[in-house]
């Protein structure tokens, strides 16, 4: 199969690859990224909410963008890289690594995730994302 081929009724391999690369690059500033979204659409970061406040489901549009806002207010998006990317049909599987920094203590760290996109056409539908919690906790953690 060429990058051209279709994977879906509705979108091509490289149309999928170019919105992944828009919502790791946009995530720090996410509000361009709404047309993107389905209206109805889930974002789930894994951990527990009582302990860690982003984590749970997040059901709509409007609550993704109020969390990675929230996320951008709290981490700076220093870089991002795509390490691994695994497409089939209207799903993908992409393994990638942010470096960030904590805006109140300065520490900076880069992030391993895990991140399964799955689209309806050519819109976000749902986002599961796996993070190594203990980095964010660790640059959460004052340096005295």
């Amino acid at each position: 199969m060429s990058d051209s081929d279709s994977l879906s009724p509705r979108i091509a391999r490289l149309e999928f690859e170019r919105i992944i690369d828009a919502v790791l690059d946009r995530r720090s500033d996410p509000r361009p990224l709404a047309p993107m979204f389905a209206p109805e659409a889930d974002w789930l970061m894994n951990g527990d909410q009582a302990s860690w406040a982003y984590a749970g489901l997040r059901c709509s549009r409007d609550s993704i963008l109020a969390y990675l806002d929230a996320f951008a207010v709290e981490f700076e998006q220093k870089s991002w890289r795509r390490l691994d990317t695994l497409i089939d049909g209207e799903q993908a599987c992409v393994r990638y690594e942010m470096e960030l920094r904590h805006r109140g203590t300065g520490r900076e760290a880069k992030l391993q995730t895990l991140c399964f996109i799955r689209l309806e056409g050519d819109l976000i539908v749902e986002v599961s994302e796996f993070i190594d919690s203990a980095t964010l906790f660790g640059l959460r953690e004052s340096c005295v």
